[in-house]
């Protein structure tokens, strides 16, 4: 009788011990796939981000290029164009800031 008891307590003892380790492996199973595989739409904003920062690369690039293809007497004229449209449109977000809005 002795023996019997012996053999059930390990047949009991190995049943739980399978049962926990399929539910351990389970859950890190099932959480670790579904925090290795990548969302679409995030895989999709970084491609647009990344394209988006070398569209605005070469833009830059090109702007630089053709200001240096420019005359000196051109060039000058470009920078007080810049300057001065910068200036006007510090003074018109201003303005727009500073009116009162009626109740």
């Amino acid at each position: 009788m002795h023996m019997h008891f012996h053999k059930n307590w390990f047949a009991r003892w190995f049943s739980l011990v399978l049962i926990i380790f399929t539910i351990i492996s389970l859950s890190i199973t099932l959480t670790g796939c579904r925090l290795l595989r990548r969302d679409k739409s995030e895989i999709a904003e970084k491609k647009q981000a990344k394209s988006d920062q070398k569209a605005m690369e070469a833009y830059e690039k090109a702007k630089k290029q053709h200001f240096n293809n420019q005359s000196k007497e051109t060039q000058k004229m470009m920078k007080s164009t810049k300057k001065r449209s910068s200036d006007l449109n510090k003074s018109k977000k201003r303005s727009r800031l500073n009116k009162t809005k009626c109740p």
